[in-house]
């Protein structure tokens, strides 16, 4: 037995109706058929009687209230952090606070370390058997690398990357990529990224005739590498989670036009802007070496740790610094929520750049104090490991805190975003930590008077 207010049946009767009927009071009953019956109510009947297998009517009212909030800040409502705003603010200043005294701390130890070993080796009178360190390194440390090609693409990919964030991320906190638009930061992001492919070939190629001695021979395979190399990648992994929606009918996946729309974008906008790129980078002036290396290669001494131990290790501080940001975007992105506190995710964003930097350069001296000069690929490495640990909180933030997802389609997709997200933040902080290594090392052998 069910008692319902006259007042509460109007219009929209047939969508409940249906719904109720099909829960087990009329098989019959198609959801959204029209009820034939016309129901004339009584205001005055405060109620009714309904029993079973008896058609139910239901409606609503809508009443509206003028409001003073102004039309600019409809969204604020949904775009305030809530309750615990005062918790994720605090989080992140004492993030950024901690990382802030870290970097300190670690520039003041480096650089004291670096002039008391220029002013012991230009001051010194020293024979070549008592010479030891990173001097020794002279001859090798500019030696080339094992897979150039591939290097050169990763750090032209990691610029690009970067550079797309840093921007997209400026234009968000200034407030001209507002999440109450819907799609402008993925329209956003699109946009640099195909725009800055002309970065992206500049540094790939000007690294590779770097490498190879100002070879000029090759440029156009490195620039068509690099455009192919991350998109390519991240081409097929959106293809593969779109065929998962396909096979599932959910609206949710891409249509043939938009595949068709990013394939131009793809082969008419960034790989010419990429070659382009990488003409001014081939024509640019050559960086020369301040040493020149030996015809043969230095034997490294045994290590007392194994390089992987210390690359891994040195993503830890990385990630430090936006753990907790990372916290809130992926509970936002992942619950339905607008994330917008952009502001204090561009700061956030600045310190791991200075962070990655630090690190891979701090790396890269303790290598050469052990007299290994294999410092390309680590330095990419050292910086570039903050990425496993963003992907082993993807699957923990997965197993803890999504495990409503529905069904395995839904476990498939993140876990193919997370991968590619991961794999972005590898390039974009890998190309960070080389090249400010890069830079490192070309300064420390320049300031050194060679014999």
């Amino acid at each position: 037995m069910l008692l319902i207010t006259c007042t509460q049946l109007l219009d929209l009767r047939s969508l409940l109706v249906a719904i109720i009927i099909f829960k087990g009071l009329d098989p019959e009953f198609k959801m959204y058929d029209k009820v034939s019956v016309k129901i004339n109510c009584d205001p005055r009947i405060p109620a009714m009687e309904i029993k079973e297998k008896n058609e139910i009517m239901f409606s609503y009212d809508v009443s509206f209230v003028e409001s003073d909030i102004k039309w600019p800040s409809r969204w604020d409502i949904y775009l305030e952090a809530g309750d615990q705003s005062h918790v994720h603010w605090f989080s992140i200043m004492n993030s950024l606070m901690i990382v802030t005294i870290l970097a300190g701390i670690i520039l003041i130890i480096l650089f004291r370390t670096v002039r008391r070993d220029l002013m012991r080796y230009e001051n010194v009178q020293q024979t070549q058997e008592e010479i030891s360190g990173w001097k020794l390194l002279s001859g090798d440390v500019f030696r080339a690398p094992t897979n150039p090609d591939i290097l050169c693409v990763m750090v032209g990919d990691g610029v690009q990357i970067l550079a797309m964030g840093v921007i997209t991320i400026l234009f968000a906190a200034i407030g001209f990529m507002s999440p109450s638009s819907r799609g402008a930061l993925i329209n956003g992001m699109l946009f640099f990224y195909v725009a800055l492919g002309f970065a992206g070939g500049y540094v790939s190629t000007k690294l590779y005739r770097t490498i190879n001695n100002g070879r000029f021979r090759g440029w156009v395979l490195v620039s068509l590498k690099t455009s192919f190399f991350f998109t390519g990648i991240a081409f097929v992994d959106i293809i593969m989670l779109n065929f998962l929606l396909w096979g599932s009918q959910s609206s949710g996946a891409l249509p043939l036009s938009s595949f068709g729309t990013l394939l131009l974008l793809w082969s008419c906008v960034s790989t010419p802007l990429t070659l382009v790129g990488s003409y001014f980078g081939a024509r640019s002036d050559l960086i020369r070496y301040p040493t020149k290396p030996g015809q043969i290669p230095r034997d490294i001494p045994s290590q007392n740790y194994p390089s992987w131990m210390w690359i891994i290790g040195a993503g830890a501080i990385p990630f430090a610094t936006l753990f907790m940001e990372l916290f809130f975007i992926m509970s936002s992105f992942w619950h339905g929520q607008a994330h917008y506190v952009f502001g204090f995710l561009f700061i956030v964003m600045v310190l791991l750049v200075l962070v990655c930097a630090e690190i891979s350069l701090v790396l890269t001296y303790i290598e050469f104090c052990a007299e290994d000069w294999q410092w390309w690929w680590r330095s990419f490495f050292a910086s570039g490991s903050v990425a496993i640990y963003i992907l082993i909180y993807s699957v923990l933030y997965l197993v803890v805190d999504l495990q409503s997802l529905s069904g395995p389609v839904s476990a498939w997709l993140y876990i193919g975003y997370s991968l590619l997200i991961a794999f972005a933040v590898f390039l974009a902080t890998g190309a960070i930590g080389f090249l400010s290594s890069f830079c490192f090392v070309y300064y420390l052998f320049s300031s050194v008077k060679q014999d």
